[in-house]
């Protein structure tokens, strides 16, 4: 695939990035989950390609995320097993990328995503105050491990901050440093294992100003939105999230 090529399909990329800022500027998290399937399947690259181009949008639209929502960093004295967790799963895991197919995870995981929170939608599920440090600590056992293998470290971990009675922008905060922290590992991971060229790293550079354009699109949606209205369409991302990675494994085992 040909520099000349990638420029000349950059629009179609810029439309699905402005969408994928759009559903991270409103639910805090969600990028990477309709830009990676996006770029795969209309171009045809491999996953580990269009992890590599989400990169630098993801990382800039977090540190921004973290930047506008720093007065809540006192959330981290009750998250910090989750992160622990989370980051040394994910260093691990991510060591595996080059030499294992993730394919059957990502159909795994996308199915046990799309039944979990369909019945979480039907019944709402809450994490009591003595159950935080068990749940934190298993979900990022579980978000680190499948995310160095498909780039998805959101899921259970957002799913059990959202059922732990957060405000919404202690959950925005929240998510924005899992999900810093989750790019960080992923690009040193790619990087080292040769995994990301100069080419993907100019391909991601450019397609950062239509995420941010999304983002502040999305940002302006989510002010409007009731607690309870915020919380649904959380719900609702992380369904089509499993969708998402369903379709993603599918498409690398064709």
């Amino acid at each position: 695939m040909t520099f000349d090529y990638l420029l000349a399909v950059l629009p179609v990329l810029a439309l699905t990035y402005i969408a994928s800022g759009i559903v991270k500027g409103v639910t805090g998290f969600g990028m990477p989950f309709i830009a990676v399937p996006g770029a795969a399947l209309a171009l045809g690259i491999p996953i580990t390609q269009a992890m590599a181009w989400v990169m630098i949008s993801a990382f800039t639209t977090n540190s921004v995320q973290l930047i506008q929502n720093v007065r809540y960093w006192r959330i981290i004295r009750e998250i910090w097993p989750l992160l622990l967790t989370m980051a040394a799963f994910m260093m691990a895991s991510v060591q595996l990328l080059s030499v294992l197919r993730s394919e059957w995870l990502s159909i795994f995981l996308g199915v046990v995503i799309v039944v979990t929170i369909s019945a979480q939608m039907l019944k709402k599920w809450d994490v009591q105050s003595d159950q935080r440090r068990r749940a934190y600590i298993l979900s990022g056992a579980i978000s680190g491990f499948s995310g160095g293998l498909t780039s998805f470290y959101g899921f259970p971990a957002l799913q059990v901050m959202l059922a732990s009675g957060m405000k919404k922008e202690e959950f925005i905060f929240s998510a924005g440093l899992l999900l810093f922290m989750g790019t960080t590992i992923l690009t040193l991971g790619l990087s080292t294992q040769g995994l990301m060229t100069k080419q993907d790293g100019v391909m991601s550079l450019l397609l950062l100003f239509p995420a941010i354009i999304g983002l502040l699109i999305g940002q302006r949606v989510r002010r409007v939105l009731s607690p309870a209205g915020f919380s649904r369409v959380v719900m609702g991302v992380l369904l089509a999230t499993g969708l998402s990675m369903f379709m993603r494994g599918v498409w690398g085992l064709l």
